[in-house]
């Protein structure tokens, strides 16, 4: 970026593509691609690869939560899959600093309850009053940036 401002990074961990590529498109649409890396898994082992890249390490994760997972040598898909990726972050001294919002599907209160406890930042249900919520979360929760 120009003046040696440095470019904010995001992470989305979602394994819908359409989400995906919304989630892109809100961010060109508000000429945001110019002022944050957007980084794209599409899985937790391609989410987990970026993280173990301390080059990579995002300051706001969007965690989808309900994906599948390999457990125990099998694919599970369930929201323990996206808390356990959640205390995992939070669990990390390198990455426990990196804002945390669940962004789901499921507008689920014990889910809800779950992942606040577990420490994340917020929880947007797919959907609803978006993408107004995810550029205001991004922009509250980020430190200043340069014009």
């Amino acid at each position: 970026m120009e003046n040696g401002t440095k470019k904010q990074k995001l992470l989305l961990v979602d394994d819908n593509e359409l989400t995906r590529i919304y989630f892109r498109e809100v961010f060109w649409l508000h000429g945001l691609e110019y002022k944050f890396d957007l980084l794209m898994a599409e899985t937790f082992e391609q989410a987990y690869d970026i993280l173990k890249d301390h080059t990579l390490h995002p300051d706001i994760i969007f965690l989808g939560l309900v994906m599948p997972a390999k457990i125990d040598g099998h694919i599970v898909t369930s929201p323990d899959a996206g808390f356990n990726f959640l205390k995992y972050i939070k669990s990390n001294p390198q990455l426990r600093s990196a804002r945390v919002v669940i962004f789901s599907a499921f507008d689920n209160a014990e889910y809800k309850k779950t992942a606040k406890e577990l420490g994340a930042d917020a929880y947007l249900v797919k959907g609803e009053n978006l993408p107004q919520d995810i550029i205001q979360f991004v922009q509250a929760n980020l430190t200043s940036y340069a014009s």
